[in-house]
């Protein structure tokens, strides 16, 4: 697939303290990419980078071919839209109001029948005349995805979009955002704490903590509603050819052990093992949640090695 931006050692310093460190992504257009860890480990100050507002202080950010921070031309930063932290809008005037002043920022469409759409899509288009400063956190929330999509950009960086929005809230904005990405192409990287939300729309999941990437995983390898984590007992290293046949993602590595993630079965496993000649002491398997692996590698502390 065609990429969309790229990202090549990129680190952040604020005040002599490294937030982000040697960060490297590879992001592919038309897919939803779920960005995952814990509070303070870099994942807002990442988003503002990719958004082109916080230079970084090395490394290169390339959209669209182009240079993110080095090209004049303002129309490449002008075809993101976002929603990080808290959105801002102005209190004494409607929703309605609100998107169209945005719009009008942007020299864009400025119809009523535009806005109105985008309405209709957040399920605000009834509020359409409420004024901003009566609306609940989960209609802040819904105008603040309304206005990121509103002028059609090719990425979106949305960072914890369904924070005060109820279970029906959330499914709706989730459904929405795997339409827009199948109907016009949009790549989408989305920031949350919600682990089975980002399970049931994204197509890969990019894992972080103290400012680096630990570990990333494509959620279609081939049966998204299952993944195992394997620990296999052997003096061999497993040669990153019989790790691609796994569709595999190493975790750990010790002089006699390995464990990886794998969505194929012990016996499919068990058969590539003896065609790669790896000797097999023990083989231990455990299915696998999102949230396992992510506890899992959080409680390690450490970079993990990541292979394809």
């Amino acid at each position: 697939m065609e990429n969309i931006l790229k990202v090549e050692d990129l680190t952040v310093k604020i005040k002599k303290k490294t937030v982000l460190s040697e960060v490297n992504l590879n992001i592919e257009k038309g897919k939803i990419y779920g960005l995952l860890g814990p509070n303070g480990a870099g994942k807002t100050t990442l988003l503002k980078v990719l958004l082109g507002v916080f230079r970084p202080t090395s490394g290169t950010i390339t959209f669209q071919g182009q240079n993110l921070y080095d090209h004049p031309d303002k129309s490449l930063i002008s075809s993101i839209g976002s929603i990080i932290e808290f959105p801002g809008f102005y209190d004494n005037l409607t929703l309605m109001e609100n998107l169209l002043l945005h719009m009008r920022y942007l020299n864009q469409d400025l119809s009523e029948a535009h806005i109105c759409s985008l309405l209709k899509k957040v399920g605000l288009y009834k509020h359409k005349e409420k004024l901003f400063s009566e609306t609940s956190l989960g209609m802040k929330q819904r105008l603040g995805i309304a206005r990121a999509m509103a002028h059609q950009p090719k990425l979106l960086l949305l960072d914890e979009p369904t924070n005060g929005l109820d279970p029906h809230g959330i499914k709706e904005v989730r459904e929405m955002l795997i339409q827009e990405v199948a109907s016009k192409g949009t790549t989408v990287i989305i920031s949350s704490h919600l682990l089975n939300e980002i399970d049931l729309m994204a197509d890969d999941i990019i894992f972080m903590n103290n400012g680096n990437i630990i570990f990333e995983m494509a959620m279609n390898m081939v049966d998204r509603t299952k993944n195992y984590m394997y620990k296999l007992s052997t003096p061999f290293d497993l040669q990153p050819e019989l790790m691609a046949e796994l569709h595999g993602q190493r975790i750990f590595q010790e002089e006699d052990y390995v464990e990886f993630v794998s969505p194929f079965g012990q016996r499919e496993v068990k058969v590539l093992l003896e065609q790669y000649k790896i000797p097999v002491i023990k083989l231990e398997v455990f299915e696998l949640s999102l949230e396992d692996l992510y506890l899992k590698l959080l409680s390690r502390g450490e970079e993990y090695e990541l292979t394809y």
